[in-house]
């Protein structure tokens, strides 16, 4: 290499391919660290989703639950009949629905189940 009045520039080439080196792998580890963070923040939305869309069928089957006894004067005695009669409709493979009727007179209990 060229001479300079303080030695030879060998030394400094070195340096400089040693800080490429680390600058690759630096690089690399603060990609993947992202990467990871990124992944971890879809994972934490879609769990919000699901989340809200089972609020959401919460909420409609409570709505047609009373709608059902305040326009027939009775709770309905299933599941199916409020997805027949008054437009219930749910993801089948994401969520469970578990009807139980105590009485006529009673208002039945309802839970829903996450399957995923």
């Amino acid at each position: 290499m060229g001479r300079t009045r303080f030695g030879s520039l060998d030394g400094v080439h070195q340096i400089k391919r040693n800080n490429r080196a680390e600058t690759i792998v630096i690089s690399a580890v603060v990609f993947v660290l992202i990467f990871i963070v990124f992944l971890f923040a879809v994972s934490k939305a879609s769990e919000g989703s699901i989340h809200e869309q089972r609020q959401s069928l919460s909420d409609a089957v409570d709505r047609a639950i009373i709608q059902c006894y305040v326009t027939e004067g009775k709770y309905p005695e299933s599941f199916e009949y409020l997805q027949e009669n008054y437009g219930i409709i749910y993801d089948e493979e994401q969520f469970r629905v578990d009807y139980v009727i105590y009485a006529s007179n009673m208002r039945p209990e309802v839970t829903i189940i996450n399957l995923k």
